[in-house]
């Protein structure tokens, strides 16, 4: 059985991307097939997959495939009746857009990123009110869970945001993804952070997000 895993939020700039990319591989590398849909009309992760073709160096994981360009609305809602691989991970866009309520409606799984910002924190809410609505017509059924992310390392402020999410009434991953320079540099060369620098800090924590992923959609 395939899992369907949606990375959500409304407000921009919190590693949707980032996130559904390197979830992605580390995924492909344990061996799973791996699709990664762009539900983003900014591109962002058809952008990284034509990157990633342009580059020799890259050993290209023969487990995973991008879309080449972001997808409508009704190619998402087609994934209810899904190609055949284990996983497919949603990249959403930003705003409140159709794309992003199509992907909520197919999903096993929906991942909130949110950055260690007060603001940012509150913002999640129309994101969690979206999903709940429709939790309650009985149009998904998606475990949702909260993610930190662009964690500050050194700083108090993932503690101080994990605290304040629990107002949020939603769990929260045990693992955080912190901001760190191999990530962006991994990106401009379309690899993974996994590919780019596999024994770095951000490889560890992606890995060790990929194993939380597939307990959460274990549990009942």
């Amino acid at each position: 059985m395939n899992q369907i895993i949606s990375i959500a939020n409304q407000k921009g700039g919190v590693g949707k991307s980032t996130i559904a990319f390197n979830l992605g591989v580390a995924l492909a590398n344990s061996k799973h097939t791996v699709f990664v849909v762009d539900a983003d009309p900014q591109g962002t992760i058809s952008m990284w997959a034509k990157a990633r073709a342009r580059h020799e160096s890259n050993k290209i994981n023969p487990n995973i495939t991008f879309t080449e360009n972001p997808w409508t609305p009704e190619e998402i809602l087609k994934l209810a009746q899904p190609p055949d691989y284990e996983f497919i991970i949603i990249d959403c866009g930003p705003a409140n857009n159709k794309a992003a309520k199509a992907s909520l409606v197919v999903s096993n799984l929906t991942i909130i990123p949110i950055s260690p910002s007060p603001l940012d924190i509150n913002s999640a809410r129309s994101t969690i009110e979206l999903i709940e609505e429709g939790i309650s017509r009985k149009a998904t059924k998606s475990k949702v869970y909260l993610l930190i992310s662009k964690k500050i390392v050194g700083t108090n402020l993932a503690k101080e945001a994990r605290d304040t999410c629990k107002m949020l009434k939603l769990p929260i991953l045990k693992t955080e993804i912190s901001q760190r320079i191999a990530l962006c540099e991994s990106a401009i060369t379309g690899q993974s952070v996994l590919e780019y620098a596999p024994n770095s800090m951000a490889a560890e924590e992606f890995i060790a997000l990929e194993k939380e992923v597939k307990r959460c959609l274990k549990q009942n």
